[in-house]
């Protein structure tokens, strides 16, 4: 309001060659009456509710994780505050959660806008799972809306989705893609997760969605120096790794590069063994099969070996 630039947006646009300019595109879309507070813009992810426990989240964005961990960690909102809402000029809503589509009160904000007769963009983070809450059917409220993107949360396919995202059934995520697919009001795209957990099966990703135009393909990749990060893998299987990248229809997407930066990147050692205890921790306290499924497992018994006979 005060027409400077934030700290926090200056170190979240490092690469850009003129910081205030690409700051100010962001946000001139929403330009607000800040005297009458009109929002444009909301952001919606009220609470934790999520009926999975991936491998690369935790108990503060899934009360899945946070009932397994015995940690009860449950994000909610004051109900009140939604009806004090002016969403009149609202542009855009973006739900996440946890998973949006199981929050029953994201079924409230939409029944609001179509009680007002306001059109706004939907955004949606979600992990495919659901489709409805109980008696309510996302797509009985869909109709009522001109665009709705769905960003597909999806790390693996087939048997490794269910490894890598907890609670995952497959059979039924694919059958909520096939029908996101046949609404005409809906734009589908895919936003998976890279990192050392799933980027062994990525190439049978990349395979499963060929047929997706590369813009709507867009990866996120987890940050590279922590534990599930891509930094830690070794470098003896990191060349295989990069031709899998290299040869991928997304290869030109920015986070496909930087995971390719990052493999030619010095090798953070001390995580491998701790990334590899905790998805270890995991299958066994969850009775999974993560590293069973793991095509390098044969290497690291002997890397081990190696190791105990080197003391």
């Amino acid at each position: 309001m005060a027409g400077q630039v934030p700290d926090e947006c200056l170190s979240a646009c490092p690469t850009s060659n003129n910081i205030e300019n690409s700051w100010r595109r962001m946000f001139e879309t929403y330009e607000t009456d800040y005297k009458n507070n009109v929002i444009q813009f909301l952001d919606f992810r009220n609470n934790n509710l999520c009926n999975l426990k991936c491998r690369s989240c935790g108990p503060m964005f899934s009360t899945s994780w946070s009932s397994e961990s015995k940690r009860l960690i449950i994000n909610d909102y004051d109900p009140g505050t939604l009806a004090e809402i002016d969403l009149s000029q609202c542009k855009e809503v973006y739900f996440a959660g946890g998973e949006p589509l199981m929050n029953p009160q994201h079924y409230d904000v939409l029944k609001m806008l179509i009680a007002q007769n306001i059109n706004p963009s939907l955004i949606y983070s979600s992990n495919m799972s659901v489709t409805g809450y109980k008696d309510q059917q996302v797509a009985d409220l869909w109709k009522h809306f001109s665009n709705v993107s769905l960003q597909a949360s999806i790390d693996a396919v087939g048997k490794y989705a269910e490894i890598v995202r907890s609670g995952t059934d497959w059979a039924t995520v694919e059958a909520n893609l096939a029908w996101a697919q046949e609404l005409t009001n809906v734009s589908l795209r895919v936003c998976p997760v890279i990192s050392a957990i799933n980027i062994w099966w990525i190439k049978d990703l990349f395979d499963y969605f060929d047929w997706m135009d590369p813009a709507d393909f867009n990866p996120v990749l987890a940050y590279a120096n922590s534990v599930i990060g891509i930094g830690c893998i070794p470098s003896q299987y990191r060349p295989e790794l990069i031709a899998v990248l290299e040869q991928s229809k997304f290869k030109d997407k920015y986070n496909i590069q930087q995971a390719l930066t990052v493999l030619r990147e010095p090798v953070l050692t001390t995580h491998w063994y701790q990334f590899l205890a905790q998805q270890l921790v995991l299958d066994n306290y969850r009775k999974e099969h993560w590293y069973d499924n793991l095509p390098i497992k044969h290497n690291i018994y002997t890397e081990s070996l190696d190791l105990q006979s080197n003391e």
